[in-house]
């Protein structure tokens, strides 16, 4: 098999794709349940494009089995639903568990049953309808174009589950990526559908060059980003299992409803406010809120942040910040978190992002994490 210096650049990367995908299915340190759809998105894209390239090469006409599970499988409509999948665990969306999702398989295996069809009468001889004859063109055309909208379809879903959810910043922008990505070679590849043949530069032959250069690049963004994130995805998954034994639950707190407290009482409301961020531990939810807190202590918000100012002089955002900067030392002094990452280890502590806890850590302390855990270690 000759190939030029782009298909060997192709291939590779393919090849690697594949890797990457057995890696994250069979390592523990990526075993999140989200990464392995992950996996097997990126398994599927990166075989379609090694066939794709080997029946360029005619070893199709060499190999039946090149050719059946190369084109007479309807791959197209198979390869984004594992995507669709990891953004819905990802974000923790409701229809994650929901077992409806695999209805879209539906097309799939509807199109592998008339290719099925085709081939017994075509390759194998095994029936003879005249309508596979006349109309088994059209069946070809009809999933090529039906696939392009099916995947348009679940990419577009995709934007607006991942827009809506309520994930910490770096994971959506995380998810995002991913979801460019993907959009674009679907941008790429409708470009190769439509566009006429006299617009392109080189031979429309070759056009396929574009799709599958951008789906190496797209490998190789995975293999050497996707690896940091993936295992800052699998910290923060390990630190919230360890840390779920030292969460106690706390009676309800009682207020008067609809009534605003004495002086006298001032101080049984920062005590239950307290008993909240020290016991319940609500400080860790990153979209925690003055709102949500005045709501569960039946306070308006106004009184909430009259009630911590003389109590501890400081407003509701530095109060949260220092119980999440607190409870990020004790994880960066103890041994047992010496294996996850300082990010995950601001990220668990409630932080929605990298550069808000390294901002607010820095504010606090006067030294960035690393610095802060590395002076500990040596005194």
């Amino acid at each position: 098999m000759n190939l030029n210096v782009l298909e060997i650049l192709v291939f590779v990367s393919l090849i690697q794709g594949l890797l990457f995908s057995v890696v994250l299915l069979t390592q523990k340190t990526f075993r999140v349940k989200a990464n392995k759809y992950l996996a097997y998105s990126t398994f599927l894209l990166s075989y379609i494009g090694v066939v794709e390239l080997l029946v360029a090469k005619d070893l199709d006409e060499k190999y039946y089995f090149i050719d059946y599970f190369g084109d007479d499988i309807p791959w197209l409509f198979l390869f984004y639903i594992p995507m669709l999948i990891y953004f819905l665990k990802s974000t923790k969306n409701s229809y994650a568990k929901s077992k409806k999702i695999w209805i879209l398989t539906g097309p799939f295996f509807f199109f592998w049953v008339l290719y099925a069809m085709i081939d017994f009468q075509l390759d194998f001889k095994f029936l003879d309808w005249d309508i596979i004859t006349n109309y088994y063109r059209l069946v070809y055309e009809t999933e090529f174009y039906t696939s392009i909208l099916f995947n348009t379809s679940l990419i577009t879903l995709s934007y607006f589950i991942i827009k809506k959810s309520t994930i910490s910043p770096d994971e959506k922008k995380w998810l995002k990526n991913i979801w460019a990505f993907n959009a674009a070679l679907l941008f790429i590849w409708v470009i190769n559908t439509f566009i006429p043949e006299d617009l392109y530069p080189i031979a429309h032959s070759d056009i396929t060059y574009p799709v599958w250069l951008g789906v190496s690049f797209y490998v190789y963004w995975l293999i050497f980003r996707g690896l940091l994130q993936l295992k800052l995805s699998q910290d923060k998954s390990e630190l919230h299992e360890l840390r779920k034994g030292s969460v106690l639950v706390t009676k309800k707190v009682i207020a008067t409803e609809n009534s605003e407290p004495s002086i006298v009482p001032q101080n049984n409301y920062f005590q239950e406010f307290t008993a909240l961020m020290t016991v319940e531990k609500l400080y860790r939810n990153p979209e925690i809120s003055r709102d949500l807190i005045a709501e569960k202590l039946n306070l308006s918000p106004g009184y909430l942040s009259q009630v911590i100012s003389a109590a501890v002089d400081s407003n509701f955002s530095s109060l949260i910040n220092d119980y999440r900067i607190s409870d990020a030392k004790q994880m960066l002094l103890d041994s047992d978190f010496d294996k996850y990452s300082v990010v995950a280890i601001g990220l668990e502590a409630g932080f929605k992002s990298k550069s808000t806890f390294y901002t607010a850590f820095k504010k606090h302390t006067g030294f960035t994490p690393n610095q802060f855990k590395a002076l500990k270690k040596e005194s």
